[in-house]
């Protein structure tokens, strides 16, 4: 995971050295996933990053597979022989003019372990598109006769067919809204979400107290409904009452409930503390 920071928020805005682009910060993430050896079979991404030449460009070169979401109106470039009869331009053009007997039914499952019917096929697309061509453009649907926006997907990917037929292109996609469901409410759980009107350097802090917040939570070990009953003078325990046990951490040199000790160093902690405030000459520090 790697934040992404607006350039309105920048103080050089998007030549400050701090910008970076979603699908720049997507292709560091991918050079430390290979860097540390992390085995993954494509990169999979919606339009924001398919229709970026130079992340395709570099997944590319590196010989990686990937499978990249493309709008419906995505572009192509075309020599038009005949201009009475012009060739599909768009995605959305050339799934209108497939057969219907060239789509494929599925049937898979749906969050609550439903079926779940879509229909896919194999696009060619100008001279670019195509399951002969470097990169194959698949469609998915749950209606092939209506094609509407809100349930109609086309991909790009590099994988050939032998690796993978349009049926498995479009379950190697289907992964990224899993991973994108659960992400979304883990983001406003962690309170993410709140910090529109700030300024960068306050977003930064609040990721970084969030994340420590949530860091000590993890590491303080605080073992499920455990009580302490109060003993009785018999040995027994004191009619059903019961005292919760303390779990919060105690101090390392007392014997710590914890899974790693917490005396950071203070390099670790030095971004978090504010910088000074430049004075004019002659004015108190």
């Amino acid at each position: 995971m790697r934040p992404y920071r607006p350039a309105s928020r920048l103080p050089g805005g998007k030549a400050d050295p701090a910008f970076a682009t979603k699908p720049e910060l997507a292709w560091e993430l991918i050079e430390e996933a290979r860097g540390a050896g992390v085995p993954f079979r494509a990169v999979v991404a919606d339009c924001v990053y398919g229709e970026n030449p130079t992340l395709e460009g570099r997944l590319r070169t590196a010989r990686i597979r990937y499978v990249l979401a493309l709008r419906p109106r995505h572009g192509t470039w075309q020599f038009v022989e005949d201009p009475a009869n012009p060739p599909a331009f768009t995605p959305a053009e050339a799934a209108a003019r497939l057969p219907l007997e060239d789509w494929r039914r599925l049937v898979l499952t749906d969050s609550h372990n439903r079926p779940l019917v879509r229909h896919v096929a194999e696009l060619e697309l100008g001279p670019c598109y195509g399951p002969t061509q470097g990169t194959r453009l698949i469609a998915a649907t749950a209606d092939p006769t209506r094609l509407t926006p809100d349930s109609t997907w086309f991909m790009a990917t590099n994988l050939t067919v032998a690796e993978a037929d349009a049926a498995e292109v479009y379950r190697i996609y289907r992964l990224r809204d899993w991973i994108e469901h659960y992400y979304k409410p883990a983001k406003h759980e962690l309170g993410w979400a709140d910090f529109q009107v700030r300024s960068e350097q306050a977003i930064v802090r609040h990721w970084q107290l969030v994340m420590l917040a949530f860091t000590f939570s993890l590491l303080t070990a605080t073992p499920p409904s455990q009580t302490e009953q109060t003993p009785r003078r018999d040995g027994g325990a004191a009619g059903g009452k019961s005292a919760p046990t303390d779990h919060l951490a105690g101090h390392p040199t007392t014997g710590p409930r914890l899974a790693m000790s917490l005396d950071a160093p203070a390099a670790v902690l030095a971004p978090l503390v504010d910088r000074p405030t430049p004075t004019r000459t002659g004015s108190p520090t």
